[in-house]
């Protein structure tokens, strides 16, 4: 029996998982730091989220497109993650060592997790957009709300400096995602078996011809689409506007503190630019008619090196906290603007395989971006790391400019938070 899934259930799945975020975020690097790990070190140990988001969604997305298990694989990773951080917190409590070694096993294990936890998430939503016609923004909305509101109360509550208080504080959001996750239904037939019935009743003559048809057909697509030059010029600008915005989530926290930042105001600080994040997604849609997503793009890049200019150098800690609106040009309308940019450009038969290089485009540059701040930071504090990460979303936006004038057909915007336009065929 095919059961919908709940638009309550998963908002409130996605609250669930966004303040597993909104802990771990902005409080990893210093309690990491409060470990003895610093530098390059810091630098490998974070790195480990963004580089599953390069392995770890395609391998649970063969496994949920075969055997039809998309639910219980978010249950498998909410329960695997939790493993995860209550062993953490359980070495924290005795004050056990787990040093580089263990640290860095016990992030690639969640990193791992966390991806389908995220990624499966999106699957789901995308499908009750379409049956509930509610659109899927209204339900990712959430768990923006949840990152801030989790960002403040850790901010102000959970002292890094205490061995068990941070793991501690992640595995109790954790273990309301995976409460959370039994709300969502999982009564779905295995596509596996489907196949299996489709393949019998067409015979193999009729299965070989129309795979092989499918086959050149997604090849050629892919190979025009990557033949391209604008499409080319949009992964790398991707690449590099993710490896600058990751500097962010690695360092922003640290500089605060050394500027003298009001330690319980630090979540306040993420939360502002979470609300300026939620605010614009929220207008996306129109935002998107208006502007073409090459354009917007190439004012999100150009939004970020400006915000990650002044961040180098302001040191007023007001001055710091008024520059946070700034997150929704960098970081909100970038992701809304890449997404219709990967829409409109590729044909829709090759949808999946143009976000899949998108995806991958950011996730390798925040991979090396979380390799290279760190131990700038180490050598030159705030001012170099976010220096050199607005010099890099300079050359993306130089590259977002280029691509914009070489596209040759119309991109006309697209509202991607509308339910009607989440899954094209």
């Amino acid at each position: 029996m095919h059961l919908k899934p709940s638009p309550r259930a998963i908002s409130l799945y996605y609250f669930g998982i966004f303040a597993v975020l909104g802990v771990y975020l902005p409080l990893f690097p210093s309690w990491l730091e409060g470990r003895g790990v610093r530098g390059l070190a810091m630098g490998a140990i974070a790195a480990t989220l963004p580089a599953m988001g390069l392995v770890a969604p395609p391998v649970f997305g063969l496994i949920a497109d075969a055997l039809g298990v998309r639910v219980w694989l978010i249950r498998a990773a909410c329960a695997g993650a939790l493993a995860v951080f209550a062993l953490l917190a359980l070495s924290s409590a005795l004050d056990v060592s787990l040093g580089f070694g263990g640290l860095f096993a016990a992030a690639l294990a969640f990193a791992f997790f966390r991806a389908p936890m995220f990624t499966m998430a999106d699957v789901v939503a995308l499908e009750a957009s379409l049956t509930s016609g509610i659109a899927y923004g209204r339900l990712r909305l959430w768990g923006s709300i949840s990152f801030a509101l989790m960002a403040i109360a850790s901010g102000a509550l959970i002292d890094p400096a205490r061995p068990a208080a941070f793991p501690v504080a992640i595995t109790a959001a954790l273990l309301v995602a995976f409460a959370v996750s039994w709300a969502l239904p999982a009564g779905d037939e295995a596509p596996l078996q489907r196949l299996g019935k489709r393949g019998g009743a067409q015979g193999a003559e009729g299965a070989e011809g129309a795979a092989a048809a499918a086959g050149g057909s997604v090849r050629e697509r892919a190979g025009a689409l990557l033949g391209s030059r604008d499409f080319r010029l949009f992964l790398a600008a991707s690449f590099l506007a993710q490896s600058a915005n990751s500097s962010y989530d690695l360092c922003y926290t640290l500089h605060l503190r050394d500027v003298g930042f009001p330690e319980p105001l630090v979540g306040v600080a993420w939360a502002v630019g979470v609300a300026g994040e939620i605010a614009l997604m929220a207008f996306s849609g129109p935002l998107l008619q208006r502007f073409a997503p090459p354009v917007a793009l190439a004012v999100a890049f150009a939004g970020a090196s400006l915000r990650w200019a002044l961040l180098s150098q302001v040191r007023f800690w007001p001055a710091l906290l008024a520059l946070q609106p700034l997150h929704a040009v960098s970081f909100a309308m970038m992701w809304v603007a890449s997404l219709a940019y990967t829409r409109d450009r590729a044909p829709p038969q090759i949808l999946a395989t143009a976000q899949g290089l998108f995806s991958a485009s950011a996730g390798a540059g925040s991979v090396i971006g979380m390799l290279t701040w760190g131990e700038l930071y180490k050598r030159g504090g705030g001012a170099l790391t976010f220096g050199v990460a607005s010099i890099t979303a300079a050359i993306a936006f130089v590259l977002a400019v280029t691509f914009a004038r070489s596209t040759r057909r119309s991109l006309s915007g697209s509202s991607i938070f509308s339910a009607g336009s989440q899954c094209r065929e």
